[in-house]
C-alpha cells in the first residue's frame, strides 16, 4: 500500500483540528501520488475513458471544490484563481461521449504546470485554515460552516476513485507506479463458490440525522424493508468463473443482454472484461500501473451490463442482490447488535492493498451471514436503481449531488473497493453509476 499514514474518519462531535488536518492531508497526498504517476504532461489533455473529462480537469477539480465551498460559507474570503474556479468547478455524467466534447477546448487552454501551482496554493490555504481553527464549536453538523470543509475532503476521497479508474485505463508506458504501491498476492484458482442462505429479516436503511460522521444527502432518510429469505454466493464472482462465461460465447449471445446493453456491446465490440488483455490463448490482467499474469482468484471487474448478462447465463432465477438484501447480509437485522463489520479494519478498504485481493483471502472480511467481501475488495453491483429514502432533502451546499440521478439510468453499488477511503467506506454510504460505466466494481449472484 502507499506509504501514507492512515487517518480515521473524524467524529464530528468530538474531533479537533489535528484530526481534521490528518484526514485532509491523507486525501490530498493520495490524490497527489495518483496524479504524479503520469510521466508526461501531455497525457493530462487526454480522456482515457470517453465518458469522462480530460485528466487535467481532475487535477484541478478537487482543489477548486475546497475554495468554492469555503468561500460560500465564509471560511475563506478571497479567491485564488477565479478562472480556474469556474473552469474546474462542475463535473460530467454524459450518456454519450459527444455530450461533453464542447467543454474540452477550455480545459486544453489550462497549462499543467499552472494547475499544479494552483493545487499547491490551495493546499497551503486549507492547511492554514485548519491550523487556524481554535475552540471549534462542536458538533460540526450540517449547518456548521466546517461542514463545507468536511464535504470537500469527502469529495476528494470520491474523486481519488474516479481518477484511479481513469489512470488505470492509460497505457502503462505513460505511468510510473508510485513507491510502496503493492498489489495483493494471488493464489490461482479458487474453491467452489457455493450459495449461502440468508434468513429473512427487517432492515432499516438511512443514516441518523444526529450521526457523528459526515454524510451526503442521499444517505439520510428512512426506509424499513422486510427482506424475504434468499440465497447469495459466498464469494464475489471471480475472474476464473467469469472466464467460463466468456468461453461459452456469453458476449456473442444476444439472449443474455437486453436491447440497451446489447447495443452497447455491439457498438464497442466488447468481447471480455475491460481489464483483461488477450495474450495468446489466455488473458493477462491490467492492474493500476502494470500488466500482470491473470489473477484468476481476484473478483472480476465489470460494468452493470456485463454483470446482468452473466446472471442470465447462469439461469432464469439468478440476479444481483438488492440494496436491502445487501444490508441484511452485511449488518444483520434492524435493531440487532452491530457486528464487527461496522468497522473498517480487516477489510480491503483504505488501500490495505493497491489492488483487489483473492476472494475469501481475508478471514476478517467474512460477515456473520457467511458471505465474504461484502465490504471492501471491489464495489458490488446491486439490482436497484438509485432512489431517495423517505425524508430526503438536498443539502444547500451541493444541491445536485444526487437529485439528478433519481431515474432508471443509474444503478446502485455497495461495499467499497480497495481504494475507497473516508465515509465512502462506511456503513451508510450509497453509491451509484450508469450501467455502462466502469468503477472498481464486481458482483455476486443471488436468487430467492
Amino acid at each position: 500500500m502507499p506509504n501514507i499514514p492512515f487517518a480515521k474518519v473524524p467524529q464530528l462531535d468530538k474531533c479537533d483540528r489535528q484530526e481534521i488536518l490528518d484526514y485532509f492531508q491523507r486525501a490530498w497526498q493520495i490524490e497527489d501520488d495518483l496524479m504524479k504517476s503520469l510521466v508526461d504532461s501531455e497525457t493530462f489533455y487526454t480522456n482515457p475513458d470517453p465518458l469522462r473529462n480530460l485528466l487535467i480537469f481532475y487535477l484541478g477539480h478537487s482543489a477548486v471544490f475546497y475554495i468554492n465551498k469555503a468561500i460560500r460559507v465564509g471560511l475563506l474570503e478571497q479567491r485564488i484563481h477565479p478562472d480556474f474556479e469556474r473552469l474546474f468547478e462542475i463535473g460530467v455524467d454524459p450518456e454519450k461521449p459527444d455530450e461533453i466534447e464542447s467543454i474540452f477546448d477550455g480545459l486544453r487552454q489550462a497549462e499543467v504546470t499552472a494547475v499544479w501551482h494552483y493545487r499547491e496554493q490551495v493546499y497551503q490555504a486549507i492547511v492554514k485554515l485548519i491550523k487556524g481553527l481554535t475552540n471549534i464549536a462542536l458538533p460540526i453538523n450540517q449547518e456548521h460552516p466546517l461542514w463545507a470543509l468536511m464535504m470537500a475532503i469527502e469529495h476528494q476521497y470520491i474523486h481519488i476513485e474516479t481518477s484511479s479508474m481513469l489512470i488505470r485505463q492509460l497505457p502503462v508506458a505513460k505511468l510510473q507506479r508510485p513507491p510502496n504501491w503493492q498489489y495483493a498476492p494471488t493464489n490461482g484458482y479458487t474453491n467452489t463458490n457455493g450459495m449461502v442462505e440468508i434468513k429473512h429479516g427487517k432492515v432499516h436503511l438511512g443514516k441518523p440525522q444526529d450521526s457523528a460522521t459526515y454524510g451526503w444527502d442521499i444517505e439520510y432518510g428512512d426506509r424499513l424493508v422486510d427482506v424475504a429469505t434468499f440465497q447469495a454466493s459466498k464469494y464475489l464472482v471471480t475472474n476464473a468463473e467469469f472466464l467460463d462465461f466468456v468461453k461459452d460465447g456469453g458476449y456473442a449471445n444476444q439472449a443474455y443482454w437486453d436491447e440497451r446493453s446489447w447495443a452497447w456491446r455491439q457498438q464497442h465490440q466488447v468481447q471480455h472484461p475491460k481489464f483483461w488483455i488477450p495474450s495468446n490463448d489466455t488473458y493477462r490482467y491490467r492492474a493500476m500501473f502494470d500488466e500482470i499474469p491473470m489473477p484468476f482468484d481476484f473478483p472480476v471487474e465489470v460494468n452493470h451490463y456485463e454483470a446482468i448478462a452473466y446472471c442470465r447465463w447462469k439461469g432464469d432465477r439468478i440476479r444481483l442482490m438488492s440494496e436491502a438484501e445487501w444490508h441484511l447480509a452485511t449488518y444483520g437485522e434492524a435493531g440487532s447488535p452491530s457486528s464487527p463489520s461496522t468497522e473498517n479494519s480487516g477489510f480491503n478498504l483504505n488501500l490495505k492493498f493497491a489492488s483487489p485481493n483473492p476472494v475469501g483471502y481475508l478471514e476478517q472480511a467474512q460477515s456473520p451471514s457467511g458471505l465474504y467481501d461484502l465490504r471492501g475488495n471491489v464495489w458490488e453491483w446491486l439490482g436497484d436503481n438509485l432512489t431517495p429514502l423517505t425524508g430526503y432533502k438536498p443539502h444547500y451546499l451541493y444541491e445536485n449531488y444526487s437529485a439528478p440521478y433519481f431515474d432508471t439510468k443509474h444503478n446502485m453499488m455497495a461495499g467499497g473497493s480497495w481504494i475507497t477511503n473516508g465515509t465512502e467506506a462506511c456503513k451508510y454510504y450509497r453509491n451509484w453509476f450508469r450501467p455502462n460505466f466502469y468503477q472498481h466494481a464486481g458482483f455476486r449472484i443471488a436468487y430467492a
